[in-house]
């Protein structure tokens, strides 16, 4: 969980990719890792998981989980 508390957290909507792109993202964000700037609980509505349960997923997994959530 380190990572989570080191990353700024930013609202969902300012990291989701859309069908026109990706808006500008502030530059302290990680680009491989959007979902690590989301808060705790914003991150558990999203893909229905603690950040540590989600972790422990195969990467296939997570990443068609954050293609799903906008966040890939």
């Amino acid at each position: 969980m380190p990572n989570m508390l080191e990353s700024k957290v930013y609202p969902y909507e300012m990291l989701t990719v859309t069908n026109r792109g990706r808006a500008k993202l502030p530059r302290d964000v990680d680009r491989t890792r959007l979902e690590r700037h989301l808060s705790p609980e914003v991150f558990f509505d999203i893909f229905g998981m603690q950040i540590q349960e989600f972790d422990r997923l195969p990467l296939w997994k997570r990443n068609d989980m954050k293609k799903k959530a906008k966040l890939f």
